[in-house]
């Protein structure tokens, strides 16, 4: 059943009436009628499904028939992704939200070609919002305005450990060095990797390294690999995580 976004779901919702994008996309490219049934995802921990009721040119309006609050897990996961050439960071933020990533950090380091602009977090909460009515997820992730690999590390919360996937030297696994108790930044290099200045200060504020295995991988592919090898740590802890 496909699934929609409607942000201002909330838990006492009886009728909700959707206009905009959503309307468009219910009527014109799903071709729901009324007394058809649909899903809602609000972004802030509502799930609901529905039932058209009243369908109009420019809104409809669908009666609640249930609805749910899953519960966000703790620890979370968050992720630090490098501006990618040809906007392959978008694939980042597509597949990491449907893994259950809970903020991104958009970073720019000594060798990311793309710069940074005020726009990118709204682009990215785009794609993310599609990723979350493609998985039912009820949670939209956090986006936040770019900044640099130093800015990062300055700004995160001191109860969230960083953890750098490196392709130099030897390494642990991510389930050496972190444990299913703790909230991990994951920090994804560009391509052509961190430079050793950037390795250097990362060693000197303890930032804690991993390996991805033994080949090269795309920025976008160490990404994935290593959200879902921590996700792995937390669901052998918790098969419910979220």
């Amino acid at each position: 059943m496909p699934c929609f976004f409607v942000p201002h779901l909330k838990k006492d919702s009886h009728t909700i009436t959707i206009i905009g994008a959503e309307h468009h996309h219910i009527v014109h490219v799903f071709r729901r009628q009324e007394g058809d049934e649909i899903l809602l995802t609000s972004g802030d921990g509502f799930l609901a499904k529905a039932k058209i009721i009243e369908i109009g040119k420019k809104s409809l309006v669908s009666e609640i028939l249930e609805i749910s609050n899953p519960e966000k897990s703790i620890p979370e996961i968050s992720v630090a992704i490098p501006l990618l050439k040809n906007k392959h960071d978008n694939l980042i933020v597509e597949k990491l939200t449907e893994l259950g990533v809970k903020k991104f950090y958009p970073i720019t380091t000594e060798r990311t070609v793309r710069k940074g602009s005020s726009n990118i977090p709204d682009k990215f909460q785009k794609i993310a919002i599609a990723a979350i009515k493609q998985c039912d997820n009820a949670y939209l992730p956090e986006i936040s305005e770019c900044i640099s690999l130093e800015e990062l590390l300055e700004e995160l919360p001191e109860n969230v450990v960083p953890v750098a996937a490196l392709e130099v030297g030897k390494h642990k696994l991510i389930d050496q060095v972190v444990t299913s108790e703790q909230s991990v930044c994951i920090i994804i290099g560009p391509e052509g990797g961190f430079s050793p200045k950037e390795i250097e200060m990362m060693k000197q504020k303890e930032v804690k390294t991993i390996s991805l295995g033994n080949h090269i991988l795309r920025a976008e592919t160490a990404a994935i690999t290593a959200v879902s090898q921590l996700l792995s740590v937390y669901l052998k802890a918790d098969p419910d995580y979220y």
